[in-house]
């Protein structure tokens, strides 16, 4: 799917940043300049400034002009993202899921309460209903943060939430090579071990989930 002008925008100002052309504290281009310079209009840039203000990336000031924000606790990942989207191989952010999902899973086994079983059961009817269709990306997305939520560790949401966002990015052409079949089926396990707060055995279906992805994108690629 071709992006659009205003994410060819946001992703030109991303790369500025993450390349150190757009520094901290600076400020941007006017909205008449990045529309000379990418051939776009006022309203493309606008929106694009509009969602990188909204994650922290640029802010305001009161006459209107638009900054480079300065990394601080709050919005270091957001910082993070653009070299993820230019940067990552897919591979290996699954890798990465792979270790930190186990752990995640673990966690949210020691906070499970009878809301989040709910929460769980509805998300796998769903993906049932909908393993056909291209929204099955995003409730994929919704199951492993909620993971990440009741995992009650605000780093590792934080993480998943990056990491996702970077898979939307950049990856969901490799995720389509996969049938949702054998996801569905994988995550049914994933939340039964959950519901039995069996944490070997979720973080083991939860290993074994991603290394069979891992292993058929391994092998479409040598195909």
């Amino acid at each position: 799917m071709a992006q659009t002008k205003s994410e060819m925008v946001k992703n030109y100002i991303e790369k500025q940043i993450t390349t150190g052309q757009y520094k901290a504290g600076e400020r941007i281009p006017s909205e008449a300049k990045l529309c000379e310079t990418l051939g776009v209009s006022r309203v493309s840039v606008r929106s694009a400034v509009e969602k990188l203000i909204a994650i922290g990336l640029l802010h305001k000031k009161r006459k209107g002009s638009t900054y480079v924000s300065r990394q601080n606790e709050e919005n270091y990942l957001n910082y993070l993202m653009p070299t993820l989207v230019h940067n990552i191989d897919y591979l290996e952010m699954l890798e990465l899921r792979q270790a930190l999902d186990g752990f995640a899973i673990e966690l949210c086994i020691n906070h499970l309460t009878d809301k989040a079983v709910i929460e769980f059961r509805t998300l796998l009817k769903e993906m049932e209903k909908y393993k056909e269709d291209d929204s099955f990306f995003d409730l994929d997305r919704k199951f492993h943060s909620l993971i990440a939520k009741y995992s009650k560790n605000s780093l590792l949401e934080n993480i998943n939430d990056t990491l996702w966002e970077v898979l939307a990015k950049s990856g969901r052409s490799s995720y389509h090579d996969i049938n949702n079949e054998k996801r569905v089926e994988e995550h049914r396990d994933i939340i039964n071990a959950l519901i039995r707060r069996d944490k070997e055995l979720a973080r083991i279906y939860s290993v074994r989930h991603l290394q069979r992805t891992i292993d058929e994108i391994k092998h479409n690629k040598e195909g």
